[in-house]
């Protein structure tokens, strides 16, 4: 019997341990947990560019303080001196990088994996932060994340593609006519609004081929296609009827069904990730508001009630928030639906226009106004804002995704 309740006092206390730690970093999404870092390895430029990247990457994540990185031949030595709330060690063998995390105070082991060296350290940081992420918090990783967007880089618009961290900008379309509202699809494709030959309609590229094929292109407008991975539908807005309205159509371009009918306009139309709902903006109570229905056009409602001017809306990759931008005081903020509550909180001056989600449901990438436009993250819980991508060049419409791999 002593013996019973001794081994459940372990176990309890083990648990306790690991919990405070889970609990800091998933439950409270504003505080943080602190980590240092401890490389046993050969300090050359690999290393140190992977040390970089990582604390920089673990950083960015939301969810960590860098307390700091040492380069050591003895990790317990170092380790005798730190207080942090979780240590990360690094030693290099033969084969592989063994990677591990421990609590500071109970010294459990909290993330243990080995690793295959890389070319690129960079990208190789980027796997290691994704995997500690998803292990400690049960949240999607973003290192390994891209977002496209439109920019006029070389004076006319075209299709850039950028890593989450502003790093790798790489230029997707290359033609002599205006191309907006990148979104990724699936695999290697992308649909984008087209104007060749003058009117706008969607096309297709794959982004290694660099290929363009048409989508959708009935007369009048095609555009603002969101996909939902889910069910393979998209929906999109069409003028063919006249007025713009929100359709609902596959990933060959078959149209399915018409959503709405209402005299003024319904645009900008994003599927929840499951696909039954699709939030979308109107102008039928006279201003551009937000509305949710379900995928058949049927349940609409109002779910906007804080300023004039409502847009922009986009579902939440977990589908508990809807973000939209929204006007006040003749500044852009945006504005954060609570699916659960119902309720709105705004994050206001941000100065912002286009938005979309990243793939943890935490951080937002907006396209920032100013004398150029430029992209701008924030973490919706810290209101932290890091700039993404600035220049002598304006930036538009982002999509932040995560590649599919072959």
């Amino acid at each position: 019997m002593k013996k019973g309740l001794c081994i459940f006092l372990i176990v309890s206390i083990f648990l306790y341990s690991q919990t405070q730690v889970f609990i800091k970093i998933t439950k409270n999404l504003v505080e943080k947990a602190d980590i240092f870092l401890i490389l046993r390895v050969e300090r050359n430029d690999f290393f140190t560019k992977l040390s970089e990247t990582l604390s920089q990457d673990l950083k960015f994540s939301g969810y960590f303080n860098i307390d700091g990185s040492k380069f050591t031949d003895d990790i317990e030595k170092i380790k005798k001196n730190i207080t942090t709330q979780l240590i990360l060690t690094i030693e290099q063998k033969k084969e592989n990088i063994s990677v591990k995390i421990e609590d500071g105070l109970e010294k459990n082991i909290l993330f243990e994996n080995d690793y295959k060296y890389l070319k690129d350290p960079r990208y190789l940081s980027h796997i290691i932060c994704d995997d500690i992420v998803e292990k400690l918090t049960g949240k999607v990783g973003i290192a390994k994340s891209k977002i496209f967007f439109t920019a006029d880089k070389t004076g006319r618009k075209q299709i850039y593609q950028i890593d989450y961290d502003g790093y790798n900008l790489k230029q997707i379309t290359n033609v002599d006519y205006l191309v907006n509202y990148p979104r990724y699809l699936e695999g290697k494709s992308i649909l984008f609004v087209s104007y060749k030959d003058g009117w706008p309609k969607l096309s297709k590229i794959d982004i290694l081929t660099n290929k363009i094929h048409p989508f959708i292109a009935f007369p009048g407008l095609n555009a603002c296609a969101s996909p939902c991975k889910k069910t393979k539908e998209i929906v999109l807005v069409l003028s063919v009827s006249g007025d713009p309205e929100i359709y609902r159509a596959n990933f060959d371009g078959k149209i399915i069904k018409r959503l709405t009918y209402n005299k003024g306009i319904d645009s900008s139309p994003s599927f929840s990730p499951d696909g039954k709902e699709i939030v979308f903006v109107s102008d039928r109570d006279g201003k551009p508001q937000i509305y949710l229905m379900d995928k058949d056009g049927y349940g609409i409602r109002r779910i906007s009630y804080i300023s004039n001017y409502c847009t922009s809306p986009v579902f939440s990759p977990d589908g508990n928030f809807i973000a939209y931008i929204f006007s006040e005081e003749n500044r852009f903020g945006i504005a954060i639906y609570d699916i659960n509550t119902g309720k709105t909180k705004k994050i206001s001056n941000l100065q912002c226009e286009e938005i979309s989600w990243a793939p943890n449901s935490r951080h937002i990438v907006y396209s920032h106004i100013s004398k150029k436009n430029s992209l701008m993250v924030i973490d919706i819980f810290t209101k932290e804002i890091r700039t993404l991508l600035s220049g002598d060049f304006n930036c538009f419409s982002p999509n932040w995704v995560i590649l599919e791999e072959n």
